[in-house]
């Protein structure tokens, strides 16, 4: 793309009009530069373009055309529908996005993935779901996709990223305006392994109502849509019946009764999502061939004490007094070992004094 179409382009997607008004001055200009050769009266001309519209088109022709400096010097790039890098999968489905800004690189392989969602707020359990989920699906293959959310967002993220496969994440802001701030860090490593994707003009603030429409992207790319913890009006059911009405698989993971953000997940399973409990039951859906993971039984650098310990632990923590009770080991003992789980990465410590297995 020339500097002047990507100026052009800018210009027009500042505007921030729906994809459909978009396309239809593509269609009646034929190009970008079409567009903005064109007078008033013909605008007035093309459907569905008001007059405050008109008036806005006016306003921008004028004013001066300015790249932001990583769109300038290639660091990040602006994908129009028409380049074969445009993600496959949304394609097909009505309204999406003429054009994405991209931070990283999209590849073919992007197709065959599947978008995991949740509450901002998780629980140990439901961020131990959502890391094992992202990281067995990503190792069988599949590109993660969710929205760089904290929560149950960056756990699969993570979790991606450090099993060495393939994410995405679907920003509710600009990418001149990474949201939320403090995963700065985590969308630069997500750029060196997958990419960041905005449907927004760079600078564009995360105002409210960009992130239901954002979900749009987030539940139109995967295959499937898995919500791990979901209070009853989280905006990760929005993502879900999104998916649903796209003709995708809605996939949910239960939780306890009393807990309220599980509450959603219990509502889609009702609703007929699928209950899962590992990543082998949205492959089995999905019809995703893949080699099972070879993993030993035991772990032969353990010692049996450890042993123990590491059956002993599940994704819901429990204190080291219940652990030591559970396996019959003095509790100094027990405080001993745990740390050794920790550094093997087989366990993680919790507030509180508790433990949750990891492997």
């Amino acid at each position: 793309m020339s500097r002047d179409e990507l100026e052009a382009w800018l210009r027009l997607l500042n505007l921030e009009f729906s994809p459909a008004k978009v396309r239809a001055l593509l269609q009646r200009f034929g190009t970008i530069e079409g567009i903005w050769c064109a007078k008033p009266s013909e605008w007035r001309e093309v459907h569905g373009i008001r007059e405050a519209e008109v008036l806005a088109l006016e306003r921008a022709a004028q004013a001066p055309a300015e790249i932001p400096p990583p769109l300038a010097d290639g660091s990040m790039q602006l994908l129009l529908e028409s380049d074969p890098r445009y993600p496959a999968p949304l394609r097909e489905l009505p309204d999406m996005p003429v054009a994405l800004f991209v931070w990283g690189e999209l590849q073919e392989r992007d197709r065959f993935a599947v978008s995991i969602v949740g509450t901002r707020h998780p629980t140990s359990y439901g961020t131990m779901v959502a890391e094992r989920l992202a990281r067995d699906l990503s190792e069988a293959g599949l590109t993660i996709v969710s929205g760089g959310a904290i929560g149950i967002d960056s756990a699969a993220h993570r979790a991606t990223l450090e099993a060495g496969g393939r994410t995405i994440a679907i920003l509710g802001s600009g990418l001149g305006r990474l949201y939320p701030a403090g995963n700065r860090h985590l969308f630069q490593r997500i750029a060196q392994q997958g990419a960041v994707v905005s449907q927004y003009p760079y600078d564009a603030e995360p105002d409210a109502w960009r992130f239901p429409v954002r979900n749009q992207l987030i539940a139109g790319w995967g295959l499937g849509t898995i919500v791990v913890e979901a209070p009853e009006e989280s905006g990760a059911l929005i993502t879900a019946r999104l998916a649903a009405e796209y003709g995708r698989e809605v996939f949910a993971v239960p939780g306890t009764i009393d807990n309220p953000k599980a509450k959603g997940c219990h509502a889609l399973i009702k609703d007929g999502a699928m209950l899962i409990d590992s990543a082998q039951d949205v492959l089995d859906t999905l019809g995703v061939q893949t080699l099972p993971r070879e993993r030993p039984a035991t772990l032969p650098m353990l010692t049996e004490a450890q042993e123990r310990l590491l059956n002993a632990l599940t994704l819901q923590p429990q204190h080291l007094d219940t652990l030591a009770r559970a396996v019959q080991l003095p509790v100094q003992q027990v405080q001993v070992e745990l740390t050794m789980l920790e550094m093997m990465g087989l366990a993680r410590r919790m507030p509180g004094g508790a433990f949750v297995r990891v492997l």
